[in-house]
């Protein structure tokens, strides 16, 4: 008899039918799926790893399936091509910073509380996840390639924007912000604070003769960051005083 002539289940590496109940092929068939929501999920993590070590130019999608343990026909299947899992790289350590800001309920906190509380979560996001921030330096000299492709990542940062707005509008109103901070502007203020420190340590610590990834010295950097912070809501600017910025060399 040919192997063809076989029931498929029989044939040489197929799986023969469970004989099992009708209940226990219900928890198989539902088994299948889970499986596979591992395994993309398995491809998705190594692919972080992968693009934030060498880029999208220099990773490897070889080097992506067996960091996963996965063979490249199942990447594929999943994801398609390099493009559209770097793509999905990106869109998940968005998703994920954004959904733990929302998770912050900044609306429901006093001003001051709100806004410190959304810088010290920045902070400790950054300081965690080298990865995202390595993602961001690859993306960055792409000069955004990928991430303008992704419709999804351009609508996640607006309720951001809106909650910090919403924030500073209540502490101008209680007193405890001075007036016309841009939502934005201090946005870019607080990850520059959290991230700049972090993506040029290296360089920082040789240059200045002093190791920026030692214990102590974050300690020092994350008390200082958030002291200019809360210096800067209350600062009264030249414009509000009514004073004149001095220029360099002035008295």
């Amino acid at each position: 008899m040919l192997k063809s002539d076989l029931p498929s289940e029989a044939r040489p590496g197929r799986r023969p039918k469970s004989s099992h109940s009708p209940a226990a092929k219900k928890t198989e068939s539902l088994a299948r799926p889970r499986d596979a929501i591992a395994t993309a999920e398995r491809i998705l993590k190594s692919a972080i790893a992968e693009f934030a070590e060498n880029g999208y130019a220099g990773a490897r999608i070889d080097a992506i399936a067996r960091g996963a343990q996965a063979n490249m026909r199942m990447l594929y299947h999943y994801f398609g091509s390099k493009d559209a899992l770097y793509c999905r790289v990106l869109e998940t350590v968005f998703d994920d910073i954004r959904l733990q800001e929302q998770r912050l309920k900044l609306s429901d906190r006093p001003p001051l509380e709100a806004v410190t509380k959304l810088f010290e979560f920045t902070y400790n996001h950054f300081a965690a996840n080298p990865l995202f921030i390595r993602i961001l330096a690859h993306e960055n000299l792409l000069e955004a390639k990928y991430l303008t492709r992704s419709r999804h990542v351009s609508t996640l940062s607006s309720p951001l924007l809106v909650a910090i707005r919403e924030a500073l509008l209540r502490g101008e109103a209680d007193g405890v912000f001075r007036r016309g901070i841009d939502p934005l502007q201090l946005y870019v203020s607080m990850v520059a604070l959290s991230y700049f420190h972090i993506s040029n340590a290296p360089t920082l610590s040789h240059l200045f003769g002093t190791r920026l990834t030692a214990a102590p010295w974050k300690a020092q950097r994350r008390k200082h960051a958030t002291e200019m912070m809360i210096a800067f809501l209350n600062f009264e600017s030249p414009a509000e005083s009514g004073l004149r910025p001095k220029g360099i060399g002035e008295s």
